[in-house]
C-alpha cells in the first residue's frame, strides 16, 4: 500500500494542497502535514478511517508479489497499523487481492520482526529492516522519500528503488543459496 501517496492525494483533495514526495524527506510526516490539516494527520485518519482501503497498491507490487509466489515463494504481508484501521486492511485486500498466502497485522508500534518467521522483510521504514538484521535474517529496504536519509546499511540490507529492483535481490538470494 503507498500510504504516504494515499495520503498526500488525500490532502490534495480536501485541501486543495499539492505537496511533491519530496516534501516528505522522513518518518515524521507530522511537521509537513499536520499544519495543512489542523490536526494530526492520524486524527483525520481515525475520523475518516475508511480512507485507507482507497490507497494505492507501490507501482509494480502487485504482480510482483505473484511473480514471487508462482516461484515458489512463501508470501506473507506483515503490516502495521493502528487497530481502528485493521479492518480496512482487509477491504484493500479484497479489492486488489495480492497473492499473499498469510496476513498479520501488527499496532503500529511494534515490531514486525517479532510476529512472523519470514527469512526476508521487504519495507519501507527503516526501524523494521533493522529488526530483521539484527535477528539474522535479511531486509529489503523500499527506497521512498520519506527514508533517503537513512544512510546506514547493516549487514544483510539491500535497498530497493522499485519491484523490479525487489526482484533482483531476491533471484540473488536465490542464486546464493542455490
Amino acid at each position: 500500500m503507498d500510504f504516504v501517496g494515499g495520503l498526500l492525494s488525500v490532502i490534495k483533495t480536501d485541501y486543495g494542497v499539492d505537496i511533491p514526495r519530496s516534501a516528505i524527506t522522513e518518518w515524521n510526516l507530522h511537521p509537513v502535514l499536520d499544519p495543512i490539516i489542523g490536526e494530526d494527520f492520524w486524527d483525520l485518519l481515525k475520523r475518516r478511517e475508511w480512507l485507507w482501503a482507497g490507497f494505492p497498491p507501490i507501482d509494480g507490487a502487485i504482480g510482483s508479489v505473484w511473480k514471487l509466489r508462482q516461484k515458489g515463494h512463501y508470501m506473507e504481508l506483515v503490516t502495521s497499523k493502528p487497530i481502528w484501521a485493521s479492518h480496512n486492511m482487509y477491504k484493500w485486500l479484497g479489492r486488489y487481492r495480492p497473492a499473499f498466502q498469510r496476513v498479520t497485522i501488527v499496532d503500529k508500534d511494534d515490531r514486525k520482526v517479532d510476529f512472523t518467521d519470514a527469512d526476508v522483510l521487504i519495507d519501507d521504514k527503516p526501524a523494521n529492516c533493522e529488526g530483521f538484521i539484527e535477528e539474522g535474517r535479511k531486509a529489503i529496504m523500499f527506497t521512498s522519500h520519506h527514508n533517503m536519509s537513512y544512510q546506514t546499511f547493516l549487514n544483510g540490507m539491500e535497498r530497493a528503488d522499485d519491484w523490479s529492483d525487489v526482484l533482483g535481490v531476491i533471484e540473488s538470494y536465490a542464486s546464493e543459496e542455490g
